[in-house]
This record gives structure tokens, C-alpha cells and sequence, in this order.
């Protein structure tokens, strides 16, 4: 599963920068802050399923100060995922994020209230603006476009274009 995802998120980093596998991936490992936060949560997330302690704080904590990105190790990210300028961005310990999802700088998911776990939970090519904050349990359905800076508290439909704080669909696509 790990290297699956793995895998999918090196072929749309190559798709998104347009250059051969080789280029894309040295770039992405010598440059791209959001794809080292993104590699450092693939083997936490690993070392969590596989019950093995310390490990996965480690590899958060080297996110954290190498690469500005907070990713709670056990948040379920699909494959395919770019974390664009990720620096601010921060994914709570129950966010699942579908397939070939896009995040850019200072997004923030995670949950409502301290005292409530529920984490949101975005469908397959959602993007969400810079800034925005998708809080609580809630639903954002596939193909969905949160605008930047929007603040989400509600489902949004699949498909749907929404932005405002708080946030509502302006469009359905």
C-alpha cells in the first residue's frame, strides 16, 4: 500500500512538472519541501500500521523542522497527493485525503474542537487553496475546489466550487 502511493505520487509530480521521471524526482528530493513532508508521513504512517513506536514522531518532528509541514502520522493520505508550497500546512491525526489531491501553503485540516477526534475527509482530485481551513468531520466530495482562504464547516458536494468564510458552494461544476 505505502509503495503504492508511493509510487502514484512520483508519477503526478512528474505529470504536474512536465519533465522526465529522472529530473522530476531528483528535483523533488533535493527542492520540493512539500514532497520530503509528504515521503517523511508515508514511512511514519508506515511505522504507525506496523505498531512500531517512537519512530513515527521522529519522522513528523524532521517534517516539522526541515520542511514547515505538520503531518500527524496516522492522517490516511491517497496516492498521488502534491503538497504545493507546503510550508504552514497542517493534516490532523484523522484526515483522510483521497487519490491525486492537491494542497497548497497554510492549509490547515484537522479537527473542529480539542475535545472532538473528527477529522475532515476529502474525496479523490480535491483541491484546496492556500490558506483555507477544513475543520471537523465533515465530507468534501470528488473533483471539489475550496477556494484560498476559505473556513469549512460543512460537507461540500461532489464537484462543488466553494470559498467565503464560512464557506459556501458558489458553483457546482
Amino acid at each position: 500500500m505505502t509503495w503504492n502511493r508511493l509510487r502514484r505520487d512520483v508519477e503526478r509530480l512528474r505529470e504536474v512538472k512536465g519533465r522526465s521521471l529522472l529530473m522530476a524526482l531528483l528535483d523533488a528530493l533535493l527542492f520540493d519541501s512539500g514532497f520530503q513532508a509528504l515521503l517523511a508521513h508515508r514511512l511514519a504512517h508506515a511505522l504507525v500500521r506496523h505498531r512500531i513506536p517512537v519512530l513515527p514522531a521522529v519522522c513528523r518532528r524532521w517534517a516539522i523542522g526541515a520542511c514547515g509541514v505538520d503531518i500527524l502520522p496516522r492522517a490516511d493520505i491517497g496516492g498521488g497527493c502534491i503538497l504545493a508550497h507546503g510550508i504552514g500546512l497542517v493534516i490532523g491525526g484523522r484526515t483522510v485525503i483521497g487519490e491525486d489531491c492537491t494542497l497548497l501553503h497554510g492549509v490547515t485540516l484537522g479537527e473542529a474542537r480539542f475535545d472532538e477526534l473528527d477529522c475532515p475527509r476529502l474525496g479523490d482530485r480535491v483541491t484546496v487553496g492556500a490558506g483555507a481551513i477544513v475543520l471537523g468531520g465533515i465530507t468534501i466530495g470528488d473533483d471539489a475546489l475550496i477556494g484560498a482562504g476559505a473556513v469549512v464547516r460543512c460537507d461540500i458536494p461532489p464537484g462543488a466550487v466553494a470559498a467565503g468564510v464560512p464557506a459556501r458552494v458558489l458553483s457546482q461544476r
